[in-house]
């Protein structure tokens, strides 16, 4: 909603060229963490705070947050989880955009599809979903017995697989050593909880299923935030915080046909595949027998 608001004060709304729509992305991803640190302290009834013309971008939002300079290790941290999420190619957000730019529509309404997709728990959310699994498994003693649990109900571990990777994604990689090191820079088990999940899912996967399952990006961005002192809610607003950037990339790769000869509307075809009534059925009851 505050990105369709922000509408109102572009003034330059009807031109529409590649300098205009360059000016709006790097305007958004300037502003959504400021949106963000702004929305969060005033719900805590706390005063916002302006951001400072010495910190950049990843240490201003943390700044904001908390009204305290951040360590420049975490800063620097939090600079490289903002790079890792900021573009990862055709997923459902990001479609969203492009889908939305493809009619012609302004950078604003394109961005604000994108985020109310990424507000669908498949996904934004998983890392929030991960912290809570970690925090209810409580200790790394009953890392195994919950993981099994999860297996024997035909639920799945949170943090776990991925859609198009079907080896490590390369940002868990880095994730992974990120919270290795604040886990011990802050003497905490967090890393070593999620390290034996990690293990243990592993293990079950190839135990029951015969197949390889590896951690995605998820799995460690969780504990990696809660360790930097980032509240479980603001996990999906940072995301989109990381992300503003890849969507605005793609909206004006989009607008400009620099990925296609010319301008071209999207118009996914569907294929009718035989008659479905849904869970109510086909008979038809006229309104004067239907029940009140």
């Amino acid at each position: 909603a505050t990105v369709s608001m922000l509408v109102d004060y572009d003034t330059n709304i009807q031109d529409e060229s590649k300098e205009a729509n360059l000016e709006r992305a790097t305007s958004l991803i300037a502003k959504i963490p400021t949106i963000v640190a702004y929305w969060d302290r005033i719900r805590k009834d706390l005063p916002v705070i302006e951001p400072s013309k010495d910190l950049g971008h990843a240490a201003n939002f943390l700044y904001m947050l908390t009204g305290k300079k951040p360590d420049p290790d975490i800063a620097k941290d939090f600079d490289i989880c903002l790079v890792l999420h900021a573009e990862h190619s055709f997923n459902a957000s990001t479609f969203a955009a492009r889908e939305v730019a493809s009619t012609r529509a302004h950078m604003y309404a394109s961005i604000a599809a994108a985020i109310g997709a990424l507000s669908g728990e498949l996904h934004g959310g998983a890392n929030v979903k991960v912290m809570l699994a970690l925090k209810e498994i409580g200790s790394i003693d009953n890392v195994e017995g919950w993981v099994k649990a999860k297996f024997d109900a035909g639920e799945r571990v949170m943090g776990m697989g991925h859609a198009v990777y079907k080896t490590d994604d390369p940002r868990a990689k880095v994730l992974r050593e990120m919270s290795k090191r604040l886990a011990i820079k802050l003497n905490v088990s967090w890393y070593e909880m999620t390290k034996k999940l990690e293990d243990i899912s592993k293990d079950e996967m190839m135990k029951r299923k015969g197949v390889e399952i590896f951690a995605n990006v998820d799995l460690y961005s969780a504990s990696v935030y809660y360790m930097m002192g980032i509240n479980l809610e603001l996990n999906t607003p940072i995301f989109a915080i990381a992300r503003i950037a890849g969507w605005t990339a793609h909206v004006i790769e989009e607008k400009f046909a620099e990925a296609q000869p010319k301008p071209m509307l999207y118009r996914p075809a569907a294929t009718y595949v035989g008659r479905y009534c849904g869970p109510m059925g086909c008979e038809y009851t006229p309104i004067s027998k239907r029940k009140d």
